[in-house]
């Protein structure tokens, strides 16, 4: 890959950076987190419940964190896939109902003492990317009211408000992997820089066509024609 060539490389990863910043600024825009908002706050209502949550999956972390949720901000909560409800019913695939809580340790423990709030029983859902069965989020209620327990009516009732949800979400879940794979090929670009210097612009093909290979990914996450087709 000679300069001129990487200095092309380059710009499209700018224009990568723009297109992503369009797609954020666009996001911001439409709405949709105020339609986030409303499945918060009618969710409880519907299943006689005191709270509920929207997770998304991190891809770049694997970490579940808060999109949506009554009395928290975007992000306020963060919990591991490992030994948590919502990382359960990410890896399963399926819905999960706990009940008694208040007296079992777990991560909903430190959620509580962050939040100042008691978990006593609890019921979520996977939300499924579009056509697939890949789980990129979890819609959770917590604490039914009437010391009553959450019942199959429940459950599908919930099912339902997930698929509805699910587009939502997965539009939140491509920007991380936007994220992701603008920060996997700014790494490579840099490595590709110090290659040039140290080799005195030496032939690199098998990097010039990873690096492709990854530029042509991220059009395809996008959904765009971000990139020229005479990289080669």
């Amino acid at each position: 890959m000679d300069s001129t060539k990487l200095d092309r490389v380059k710009k499209e990863l700018e224009r990568l950076k723009a297109k992503h910043k369009a797609f954020e600024k666009a996001w911001n825009e439409t709405g949709n987190r105020g339609l986030l908002q409303f499945f918060v706050d009618i969710t409880p209502k519907l299943l006689n419940s005191e709270r509920c949550s929207i997770f998304i999956l991190d891809p770049k972390t694997e970490h579940v964190w808060v999109q949506c949720g009554t009395d928290l901000k975007e992000r306020s909560v963060k919990v591991p896939q490992k030994n948590s409800l919502v990382g359960e019913i990410i890896h399963k695939g399926e819905h999960k109902i706990r009940d008694n809580l208040q007296v079992v340790a777990g991560t909903h423990d430190r959620v509580d003492r962050k939040t100042g709030f008691t978990t006593k029983n609890a019921l979520g859902v996977p939300i499924f990317k579009s056509h697939t069965k890949e789980v990129i989020g979890v819609l959770q209620v917590l604490n039914k009211k009437g010391h009553l327990e959450f019942n199959n009516e429940d459950v599908e009732l919930l099912k339902r408000m997930a698929t509805q949800l699910h587009m939502n979400i997965e539009s939140i879940y491509l920007r991380q992997e936007i994220i992701k794979v603008a920060e996997k090929m700014e790494k490579k670009i840099r490595k590709l820089e110090r290659i040039l210097i140290q080799n005195g612009l030496k032939e690199t093909r098998d990097r010039d066509q990873e690096l492709t290979g990854e530029l042509k990914l991220t059009e395809d996450i996008l959904g765009a024609s971000l990139i020229s087709s005479n990289l080669n």
